[in-house]
Protein backbone atom coordinates (compact mmCIF):
# COMPACT_ATOMS: atom_id res chain seq x y z
CA UNK A 1 0.00 0.00 0.00
CA UNK A 2 1.14 3.49 -0.76
CA UNK A 3 1.95 6.22 1.96
CA UNK A 4 -0.56 9.11 1.39
CA UNK A 5 2.63 11.31 1.40
CA UNK A 6 3.89 9.40 -1.64
CA UNK A 7 4.15 10.73 -5.47
CA UNK A 8 1.99 9.61 -8.10
CA UNK A 9 3.86 8.21 -11.13
CA UNK A 10 3.12 10.38 -13.54
CA UNK A 11 1.50 7.79 -16.27
CA UNK A 12 -0.97 7.30 -13.33
CA UNK A 13 -1.89 10.87 -13.07
CA UNK A 14 -1.85 11.37 -16.71
CA UNK A 15 -4.32 7.95 -17.25
CA UNK A 16 -6.51 9.14 -14.40
CA UNK A 17 -10.52 9.58 -15.75
CA UNK A 18 -11.47 13.11 -15.82
CA UNK A 19 -8.03 14.99 -15.17
CA UNK A 20 -6.87 17.88 -17.07
CA UNK A 21 -3.99 15.84 -17.37
CA UNK A 22 -5.72 13.46 -19.05
CA UNK A 23 -7.82 16.60 -21.03
CA UNK A 24 -4.22 17.95 -22.41
CA UNK A 25 -3.31 14.82 -23.64
CA UNK A 26 -6.61 14.44 -25.56
CA UNK A 27 -6.06 17.81 -26.59
CA UNK A 28 -2.93 17.03 -27.98
CA UNK A 29 -3.19 13.96 -29.80
CA UNK A 30 -6.15 15.45 -31.90
CA UNK A 31 -3.77 18.62 -32.72
CA UNK A 32 -1.20 15.82 -34.04
CA UNK A 33 -3.52 14.15 -35.92
CA UNK A 34 -5.02 17.21 -37.25
CA UNK A 35 -1.35 17.95 -38.42
CA UNK A 36 -0.40 14.47 -40.13
CA UNK A 37 -3.68 15.12 -41.88
CA UNK A 38 -2.78 18.83 -43.21
CA UNK A 39 0.78 17.48 -43.81
CA UNK A 40 -0.69 14.40 -45.90
CA UNK A 41 -2.71 17.24 -48.25
CA UNK A 42 -0.22 19.42 -48.75
CA UNK A 43 2.24 19.76 -52.03
CA UNK A 44 5.66 18.07 -51.17
CA UNK A 45 7.45 20.68 -51.09
CA UNK A 46 5.33 22.24 -48.64
CA UNK A 47 4.73 19.32 -46.08
CA UNK A 48 7.64 20.77 -43.41
CA UNK A 49 6.76 24.49 -44.12
CA UNK A 50 3.53 24.63 -42.34
CA UNK A 51 2.33 24.34 -39.22
CA UNK A 52 -1.17 23.24 -38.04
CA UNK A 53 -2.75 25.59 -35.25
CA UNK A 54 -5.81 25.74 -33.80
CA UNK A 55 -9.61 25.03 -35.16
CA UNK A 56 -11.71 27.15 -33.41
CA UNK A 57 -15.09 28.85 -34.70
CA UNK A 58 -14.68 27.26 -37.82
CA UNK A 59 -11.34 28.63 -38.17
CA UNK A 60 -8.40 26.65 -38.73
CA UNK A 61 -4.95 28.61 -38.18
CA UNK A 62 -2.01 27.49 -40.40
CA UNK A 63 1.85 28.84 -39.69
CA UNK A 64 4.23 29.74 -42.33
CA UNK A 65 7.59 31.15 -42.14
CA UNK A 66 7.77 33.34 -45.05
CA UNK A 67 4.64 35.32 -46.48
CA UNK A 68 5.08 33.71 -49.97
CA UNK A 69 4.20 30.43 -48.72
CA UNK A 70 1.14 31.97 -47.01
CA UNK A 71 -0.05 32.98 -50.36
CA UNK A 72 0.45 29.86 -52.08
CA UNK A 73 -1.81 28.00 -49.53
CA UNK A 74 -4.32 30.95 -49.52
CA UNK A 75 -4.92 29.53 -52.92
CA UNK A 76 -4.88 25.93 -51.90
CA UNK A 77 -7.79 27.22 -49.06
CA UNK A 78 -10.97 25.93 -50.61
CA UNK A 79 -9.85 22.46 -52.39
CA UNK A 80 -8.17 21.94 -48.11
CA UNK A 81 -11.68 22.95 -46.75
CA UNK A 82 -13.62 20.83 -49.27
CA UNK A 83 -11.14 17.81 -48.76
CA UNK A 84 -10.96 18.55 -44.78
CA UNK A 85 -14.88 18.71 -44.14
CA UNK A 86 -15.26 14.91 -44.23
CA UNK A 87 -12.92 14.67 -41.67
CA UNK A 88 -14.67 14.27 -38.14
CA UNK A 89 -11.78 16.14 -36.80
CA UNK A 90 -12.23 19.50 -38.63
CA UNK A 91 -16.06 19.70 -38.27
CA UNK A 92 -17.33 22.95 -39.10
CA UNK A 93 -14.26 24.38 -40.64
CA UNK A 94 -15.30 27.07 -42.96
CA UNK A 95 -12.08 28.91 -43.24
CA UNK A 96 -8.62 28.90 -43.38
CA UNK A 97 -5.90 31.71 -41.79
CA UNK A 98 -2.38 31.74 -42.71
CA UNK A 99 -0.05 33.58 -40.16
CA UNK A 100 3.68 34.03 -40.92
CA UNK A 101 5.80 32.82 -38.33
CA UNK A 102 9.65 33.05 -39.18
CA UNK A 103 11.58 30.26 -37.61
CA UNK A 104 13.63 31.65 -34.66
CA UNK A 105 17.10 32.71 -36.55
CA UNK A 106 19.78 31.01 -34.99
CA UNK A 107 22.05 33.25 -32.83
CA UNK A 108 25.60 33.77 -34.21
CA UNK A 109 28.45 31.94 -33.09
CA UNK A 110 29.63 34.09 -29.60
CA UNK A 111 33.63 34.37 -29.14
CA UNK A 112 35.00 34.80 -25.87
CA UNK A 113 35.53 38.44 -26.76
CA UNK A 114 33.25 40.01 -29.29
CA UNK A 115 34.77 42.97 -29.57
CA UNK A 116 38.16 44.25 -30.01
CA UNK A 117 39.90 46.51 -27.16
CA UNK A 118 40.73 49.56 -27.77
CA UNK A 119 43.30 50.72 -25.00
CA UNK A 120 43.37 54.63 -26.23
CA UNK A 121 39.40 54.94 -25.94
CA UNK A 122 39.71 53.06 -22.63
CA UNK A 123 42.27 56.00 -21.42
CA UNK A 124 40.25 58.75 -22.74
CA UNK A 125 37.10 57.00 -21.02
CA UNK A 126 38.96 56.46 -17.67
CA UNK A 127 40.30 60.31 -17.59
CA UNK A 128 36.84 61.35 -18.23
CA UNK A 129 35.70 59.23 -15.08
CA UNK A 130 37.85 60.60 -13.05
CA UNK A 131 36.02 64.21 -13.66
CA UNK A 132 32.78 62.42 -12.56
CA UNK A 133 31.46 63.68 -8.99
CA UNK A 134 28.96 60.76 -9.13
CA UNK A 135 30.85 57.84 -7.47
CA UNK A 136 27.93 55.81 -8.67
CA UNK A 137 28.18 57.08 -12.37
CA UNK A 138 32.41 56.94 -12.12
CA UNK A 139 31.86 53.77 -10.96
CA UNK A 140 30.32 52.96 -14.39
CA UNK A 141 32.48 54.73 -16.60
CA UNK A 142 35.25 53.00 -14.91
CA UNK A 143 33.93 49.77 -15.46
CA UNK A 144 33.02 50.66 -19.31
CA UNK A 145 36.74 51.67 -19.76
CA UNK A 146 37.90 48.11 -18.44
CA UNK A 147 35.98 46.34 -20.36
CA UNK A 148 36.94 48.51 -23.72
CA UNK A 149 40.47 48.08 -22.82
CA UNK A 150 40.20 44.04 -22.80
CA UNK A 151 40.90 43.75 -18.86
CA UNK A 152 37.90 43.59 -17.02
CA UNK A 153 37.58 44.92 -13.53
CA UNK A 154 38.37 42.54 -10.88
CA UNK A 155 35.17 41.40 -9.81
CA UNK A 156 34.08 40.53 -13.31
CA UNK A 157 37.22 37.99 -13.71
Amino acid sequence: MRDPGQLKSLRTLINRSGSHLETLQLEASIQAQRAKIIESLLPTDLKHEVATGDLNSGLLTLYVPQAALAARLRFEEYSLIETLQSDPLFRGIRRIQCRVRPRKAEPPPSSANPTRSNPKAAETIQQYSETLNDEDLKRQFQQLAARVSGNPPPDRR
